[in-house]
């Protein structure tokens, strides 16, 4: 991979990044907000909206017959939140046109179609149709019956509002479950205003491409209605106490079987080689088939149905997410909480240690396997740290891990949440696990 190329064109960053390893190409329009959760449904809610109601493709027969014209462009649009703030991307992927013979229009129309379906949404009496908000609000709806009716993502909702709940200025749920009613056609609306006008805009291009003529196709097509803003993006700061005295809750459902989340903070930062640390020691713990709780408490000690950790290194959290039978949760609890302290004293094998680190090597070469996850991470590292995601940088900090540095960083994991979802009977509504 070539260094991303930054450029400047009418106000707007341009990032090019040029690689001949994949066959296609794929625009990123990105606007970054500074409302934090103001207008979280809104955007939301946005990125289905204009990517499905286009004035100029009125029905789905028409968009879809253009885009067959396209070579079958993929177009889709995402909220997501990036340090503190709210990212609105928009992104269309087609075939690379440079091995197409006789194709010369295909990028410049690409990105004609994606200006069009951020500046010309379908608009009645100068507003959008209560029919998109209507059907925005019954979806987001339904989707919440149905996690509500999955018991796994219901319990892990559940968790992650226990851990969120001394913490809910850093809590991005997209959408906010709780006010999507209160969405109206004006405060939509507004979000789409500001989106345009108050926003950081970027553009990002990857693929096999010529700089100078995407430059022109840009100066071509650039609407006057951007005005993009400067901003200064903020990495999450989670409040870190050694000392924070854990939240404990339980619910109880006619269930089968108890599901429990435990959730602890780190103090490690975002995209430090303690970060890579991290990682490793995410694998020993419960990362994969061969980590400590799975081989432990699963195969040897028969405990639970399934146990995992997962590390999201922008919330400084690692959760450890289990199923066991009813009344076993305290004793799977306890053996978490060994096995953790087991790994604090470098009790794991080089073998292990080494499995773990090459996993998370493998993890970071599969980045570039993909076009889009690969313009994600550059995407998020621009905003974040203002430089390139550089894939072997990334590789060298896993590479140089120690078992001294794993032992260091599972030191600094702080319980704060521990949440259990069991069977509803009376004698156990008034259980005390500590």
């Amino acid at each position: 991979m070539e260094l991303p190329i930054k450029k400047t064109i009418n106000g707007i960053d341009i990032y090019y990044i040029q690689s001949d390893k994949y066959k296609t190409v794929t625009w990123s329009l990105l606007f970054l907000h500074d409302d934090q959760k103001k207008y979280i449904n809104e955007y939301y809610f946005l990125s289905n909206i204009l990517v499905d109601d286009m004035k100029k493709y009125p029905t789905n027969e028409k968009k879809y017959r253009y885009l067959s014209s396209l070579y079958g462009l993929e177009a889709f649009a995402s909220a997501k939140n990036v340090g503190n703030h709210i990212a609105s991307q928009f992104v269309v992927t087609y075939p690379n046109e440079v091995y197409i013979d006789g194709e010369e229009d295909l990028s410049e129309n690409a990105f004609k179609f994606l200006i069009e379906m951020v500046t010309n949404p379908k608009l009645r009496l100068g507003n959008f149709t209560k029919k998109a908000l209507k059907n925005n609000i019954d979806e987001a709806n339904q989707l919440f019956k149905l996690l509500k009716s999955v018991k796994d993502m219901y319990a892990y909702y559940n968790y992650s509002n226990e851990f969120y709940s001394d913490k809910q200025h850093l809590q991005f749920d997209f959408p906010m479950i709780e006010t999507i009613n209160d969405v109206t056609l004006e405060s939509l609306f507004e979000a789409y205003k500001n989106i345009l006008t108050k926003s950081k805009i970027q553009i990002f291009v990857t693929g096999n491409i010529d700089e100078s003529k995407f430059d022109d196709i840009i100066i071509k097509n650039l609407p006057d209605v951007f005005v993009s803003n400067d901003l200064m993006i903020t990495s999450k700061s989670f409040p870190y106490d050694k000392n924070y005295q854990p939240k404990i809750k339980t619910e109880v459902a006619h269930v089968s079987q108890a599901r429990v989340f435990i959730g602890f903070l780190t103090d490690v930062l975002f995209f430090t080689d303690e970060h890579s640390a991290v990682s490793v020691f995410n694998d020993i713990f419960g990362g994969f088939d061969q980590s400590l709780l799975f081989t432990k408490i699963r195969e040897e000690d028969n405990l639970v149905y399934y146990i995992d950790s997962n590390y999201a290194p922008e919330e400084h959290m690692i959760t450890v997410g289990l199923s066991c039978e009813i009344g076993k949760e305290h004793e799977v609890i306890e053996k978490v909480k060994s096995i953790l302290e087991d790994i604090k004293q470098g009790q794991f094998t080089d073998e292990l240690f080494t499995q773990a680190k090459d996993a998370c090597v493998n993890a970071i070469y599969s980045i570039n396997d993909s076009q889009t996850t690969y313009l994600l991470q550059q995407i998020k590292t621009y905003q974040l740290f203002n430089r390139h995601y550089d894939v072997l940088q990334r590789v060298n900090s896993y590479k140089t891990v120690t078992k001294e540095m794993v032992k260091k960083v599972a030191n600094t994991l702080v319980l704060d949440t521990i949440y259990i979802n069991t069977l509803g009977d009376n004698e156990w509504k008034n259980i005390m696990l500590y």
